[in-house]
This record gives C-alpha cells, structure tokens and sequence, in this order.
C-alpha cells in the first residue's frame, strides 16, 4: 500500500495544529492554506481523484472531501462501527472558500456519481422545517446531502426559527439517533387514535460548501455541536488551471460509478476485534496524543473551543475514515478484507484528520478576521452616524462607561456585541488602522477617540 505515511511518533505535528485563538504563531495568519489530506493511492477515492482533477480546478483534499460523504452514505446502515455505541459510518464534511473559487465544479462529479448509484429518494437538497424533514426520513431513513451553495441555507439556520429547530435536527441526524414526532394531525387517521410517529434510527451524510464569513457557524445555537462533528477542507486558491472540463459522460465515470456501488455490498461490524496487535497500540498512542493536546488548549477564546470541541470528536472520527479508507481500497480490489484495520491505515486517518483540524483553526481565524474588520466598520459607522448633524466634524470622544451603554449593551443576545469583543478585538483593531486612539486614563476613566474620513 502506498500511504506516504508519517511515522507514527511525529502525528502529534504541533506545527501543523495551530494553537488556538494565538494568530501569531499558527497557520491563522498564513495567506495561503495548501495542507494535504491524504487517502490510500490503492483505492477507489484515488481514482475518483485523478479522474475529478480534470473537471475541478480545486486542491485535491477539496475533491475528495464530497465522495467521502458519498462514501459514508453507501456504507449506512449495512457497516457499523461498534465504538461504545453503534456508530453509522455518516460523514460531514465542510469546503470553505472565497467567493468565486467555483466549489461547484467540485461538488458536480459527486453528485452525478451519487445520482447515478443512488436512488432518488437517498438524497436531500435545501432547507425545509422539522416536520417536513420527518416525513422525508420516515420514507428512507439514510440520506445524502450536498449543498454547493451553502451560505443560504446556513442563513436560514441562523436567521429563522424553523431553521434554528433544523440545524439542532442536524445533530443527531450525524449520530444516527432514533427520531419520533406528535403530530395532532394524525391522530383522526391513526388506526389506535395516537399522534406519535417513530423513525428508529435516521442518519445523514453530508458535505456543505461556503465561503468564509458564514463557515465559523458561530451565529448558530448548535454551532459548537456542528463544528464539532464537520471535518473540515480549505482552499484560498485554485491548484491547477482547467481550460477545458473533462466530460463526466463516458466509460471512464461509468467505470468509476461501478466501483463505487461495490460499497453499498458491504456488510458488517467493525470493532476492537477488528484492530490488529500494531493498530491497537497505535490506537492507544492515538488517543494519548489527542487527550494530552486537550489539556493543553487554555480554552478562553472562541478558538480554543472550537478545536477542543473537534478533538473531543476526533479519535471517533479517525475510526470511520480508516474503515471508509480500507472498504475503498477492498472496491479497488487492492485488499481482501475490508474489517481488518492495521496501524497504517489507522496513522494516514489520524494525519487527515489533522488537517481537517488545521483547517477548521484556518477559517477560525480567516472568518474572525473578517468579522472583526466587519464590526469595526460598523461601530465607526454608527459612531459618525451621531455626528451627522455636524457635516465637518471628523473626531469624536467617548468614554469606555458610554460605548459599552451604546453598543455592548446586550451581551446575552445571540450575535449581540460583548464589552470583551468591543475592547479586546475591535476598538483595538481600529487602533491599528489609526482610525482610534486612546485619548485619556484616568483611574477607571478612559476615554478613546474615534476619527472617520
């Protein structure tokens, strides 16, 4: 097998894992993100790769990060991972990017090959509210999801309550749980005049593509969860330049969608007993090196939170890739038993799950950026706004007492401005751009200048 892996003692790759909330010395404040996410070269994923290399101007790892979804949905519910629970073998996946850096031609080969392998009502697409997605899942209850264009629909999350109510949904739809309703609707028509509806185990596979500004989900009530359970893939630039598209009409993408349908043969339980002697002691090694990094996280930022809360997740991650990584080597024909899970495998998960984590701490860093320079812009804006009576006047005083009453003056609300953010990432933003200073202190007086064009 042609893994190209590290050795195991260097996976716990600080340099590479970025300390949160600290833009200075990780790879936050790198312009360009170029980390890879390695998959076997012996299975279906590198075919599909190389064959999507010629439609997609995109990294590699963004290629991959929607057939991994694809992946996940094929395996569900026939192969299970036995980890404490039964866990399904669902994915979710996140692409950020700019604007403009056409995640669609991304996303199109894996939603042709999902269409062409997967009946219609395996798949999902948009927004809808609880009660809808029920009736969707009680008809099949595992289902694929591709959203190319997500910022509309993460909007919706953030902005409505029905959608509020859906992005919690998506939580457990992740972990498999069983989901039941009361619909008073139901009962006239109910054989024993009851209103419940029971689905007893539903799953999603989902991959979701955004630009930056919205990919923190920061503004979500289940944000914290949804980080959580995304692995992430990043891009800031294109990798190739594609003049003209290869097809996804012809022998070679019928070839692909056959070897991708052996998948959905697959049949099983994948548990400790599955780990051979090597990948059991590296699996040991795997979580000592995640657990002494969680120790190691101040968790005082939004950052930090965010990276402990995926490396809570991240040991049961790794386990779902390295069974979808050996049953795409087994498709391939490159393996004979897909359930046997050796420490190679198990290392090239760990060192892609790493570079989801590397990129998750990316976007928290690209999006606070632009957040920060977003609410600077406003405060400013709304600062001038008070002067408007007096076209000429360019400066104007506050004392800290009177711009925590003016803007951070509801700090419980959703999204609301908190004193902390107010002092500790925007005043002393616009301190940077010289458009503040610091006038006066005294004692607990401090008064701050504001200058606008």
């Amino acid at each position: 097998m042609n893994n190209t892996l590290k050795d195991p003692s260097d996976c716990d790759d600080t340099s590479h894992t970025p300390g949160a909330g600290n833009s200075t010395n990780s790879t936050v404040s790198t312009p360009a993100y170029t980390r890879e996410h390695p998959i076997p070269e012996d299975s279906i994923l590198a075919d599909y790769r190389d064959f999507v290399r010629g439609v997609s101007e995109l990294p590699d790892a963004l290629i991959v990060a929607p057939i991994l979804a694809l992946c996940g949905k094929l395996l569900t519910p026939q192969v299970t991972l036995d980890f404490g629970t039964q866990k399904p073998l669902t994915l979710y996946n996140y692409i950020a990017t700019p604007a403009g850096l056409r995640k669609s031609t991304t996303f199109a080969p894996a939603e042709k090959l999902a269409r062409q392998i997967l009946d219609s009502e395996d798949l999902i697409a948009g927004n809808a509210s609880d009660s809808a997605l029920f009736d969707t899942f009680e008809n099949q209850p595992h289902r694929l999801q591709f959203e190319d264009e997500g910022n509309t629909i993460l909007r919706s999350w953030e902005t409505s309550a029905y959608g509020r109510e859906v992005s919690a949904r998506y939580l457990r739809l992740y972990d498999g749980a069983p989901w039941s309703q009361n619909f008073r609707r139901e009962c006239k028509s109910s054989e024993d005049g009851k209103a419940e509806r029971f689905i007893p185990q539903a799953t999603l596979s989902f991959c979701i593509g955004s630009t930056f500004g919205v990919a923190r989900l920061s503004q979500l009530e289940s944000g914290c969860g949804l980080r959580r359970r995304f692995g992430f893939y990043v891009a800031t630039e294109q990798a190739r330049d594609i003049w003209w598209p290869e097809s996804l009409n012809g022998a070679e993408f019928d070839r692909l969608c056959d070897l991708f349908r052996n998948l959905s043969q697959l049949k099983g339980c994948v548990g400790k007993a599955n780990l051979t002697r090597d990948a059991m002691s590296y699996w040991i090694m795997l979580q000592k090196r995640n657990r002494h990094r969680c120790k190691n996280i101040p968790g005082y930022t939004d950052g930090d939170e965010s990276l402990l809360s995926s490396l809570n997740e991240s040991p049961a991650r790794c386990l779902k890739l390295a069974v979808i990584f050996q049953a795409c080597r087994w498709a391939r024909g490159s393996i004979t038993d897909p359930f046997v899970i050796d420490d190679g495998i198990l290392a090239m998960a760990e060192a892609h799950q790493n570079a989801c984590l590397d990129a998750l701490m990316f976007v928290e860093g690209v999006s606070k950026r632009t957040q920060v320079n977003d609410t600077a812009e406003w405060l400013l804006a709304q600062i001038s706004g008070d002067h408007h009576t007096s076209p000429s006047q360019r400066r104007a005083a506050y004392t800290k007492s009177e711009l925590t009453r003016r803007f951070a003056s509801n700090p419980g609300r959703l999204g609301a401005l908190t004193a902390s953010r107010l002092y500790g990432e925007i005043i002393p933003r616009l301190i940077e751009q010289g458009r503040c200073k610091q006038l006066s202190k005294k004692g607990n007086l401090v008064t701050y200048e504001f200058i606008w064009e």
